[in-house]
């Protein structure tokens, strides 16, 4: 039956989550399994998060405060800014969407990496728009050169995306590589192209020359949107709730778009709560210092090829030690209860994602790749 489905949609490749615990239970039989697939938080939400879900159990029948009051005065003191530079979102997916919404129309297009976050390229894609990707550098790095003259070529560009660092290759681009792209696209067409910063791991970032997004944003306030996320140093990945940054001018715009109650309840009240535990924080950021070591030490001492991270996961090389695909290797590592995740939809099909887990969860982990070099001889 023909439903009249527009050819942009007919052909979009939807979104495939990391797999989740339970479903590997079931279909391999097992009783422990460990999930390092999805670069999230394994000790948990903060535990004032917690206490903050708990007491607004019994406002469940209430609609949520559209307008995240609370938390947009605690971000805006957090980060220095004003309420009205900021809009909140369903994680950051739903903030690319609105952003994109807002200053596209079918027929525009958008300029990303091929290896930047597939989010974007699905956003983009559902909303009619032409998607122009360039190839990642031989180091797994942006082509920024590329991506800019993409823009400066194609007069319906009308956003291009850096996720910084990226997911999943764990690159980064430095202060200097993303002024100097800021400058040459800002310039582009009188200032009419948005330049999307994508922050979600900035929490988990050690590099000195990797730059402050709210910095940059002096050089064309205007045009760039700042996304963060409570999903991964927070521990709320399942509440779903992240921020844009913007000029108060275009986030104006973007809440015209938003829906009245994107995010709930529990979110706002959690997602507040977190932003003033530090110290969890920095827990969470220490055990993915301690984490990327090991696993570090770990790949060198095997001989595994593994790409630099300033995220809270790393990238492996699965063809030149395994002899065997990211994908093939994901399926030998699900039968001893280890989920990590493949990145062939990135066109990185010899690549593995890890992300980083308890000591133990890694020891583990380790231990099972270990096993599986072996069985292959």
């Amino acid at each position: 039956m023909n439903l009249g489905l527009p050819e942009y949609i007919r052909t979009l490749a939807p979104y495939v989550p990391g797999k989740p615990i339970d479903e590997t239970k079931r279909e391999f039989g097992l009783k422990k399994v460990i999930k390092l697939a999805s670069n999230e938080n394994p000790i948990g939400p903060s535990p004032k998060a917690i206490l903050a879900c708990r007491k607004f159990l019994k406002e469940l029948h209430r609609y949520p405060d559209s307008n995240a009051y609370d938390l947009k005065r605690a971000l805006s003191k957090f980060l220095n800014l004003t309420p009205q530079e900021i809009t909140v979102g369903n994680g950051s997916n739903e903030l690319m969407d609105l952003i994109l919404r807002t200053f596209s129309v079918p027929g525009d297009a958008v300029v990303a990496s091929r290896g930047a976050f597939i989010a974007f390229r699905i956003c983009a894609q559902i909303l009619g728009l032409q998607v122009i990707e360039t190839p990642l550098l031989s180091d797994l790095r942006f082509d920024l050169d590329a991506m800019a003259k993409a823009v400066e070529d194609h007069p319906r560009v009308k956003s291009v995306y850096v996720p910084n660092p990226n997911n999943p290759t764990g690159t980064y681009v430095n202060r200097l590589e993303l002024e100097k792209f800021i400058a040459r696209v800002g310039a582009v067409r009188g200032g009419s192209v948005s330049i999307i910063l994508d922050y979600a791991y900035w929490e988990f970032v050690t590099a000195p020359d990797l730059p402050d997004a709210l910095e940059l944003r002096k050089m064309r306030p205007k045009q760039i949107f700042v996304l963060r996320t409570f999903s991964k140093v927070y521990g709320l990945a399942g509440l779903r709730i992240g921020y844009a940054i913007g000029h108060a001018e275009t986030i104006a715009q973007v809440e015209k778009v938003r829906q009245p109650f994107n995010f709930n309840s529990m979110a706002l009240a959690a997602a507040t709560a977190a932003l003033a535990d530090k110290a969890f924080v920095r827990r969470g950021q220490a055990l993915a210092v301690r984490a990327k070591r090991a696993w570090i030490q770990f790949f060198e001492r095997e001989g595994i090829p593994f790409s630099a991270t300033q995220g809270n996961f790393i990238l492996i090389d699965t063809r030149k030690v395994f002899g065997m695909s990211g994908v093939e290797l994901f399926h030998e590592c699900l039968k001893f209860g280890v989920i990590f995740r493949p990145v062939a939809n990135y066109g990185l099909g010899d690549y593995l994602r890890i992300s980083f887990g308890l000591e133990a969860e890694n020891r583990l982990a380790m231990a099972t790749l270990k096993k599986v070099r072996a069985a292959r001889g």
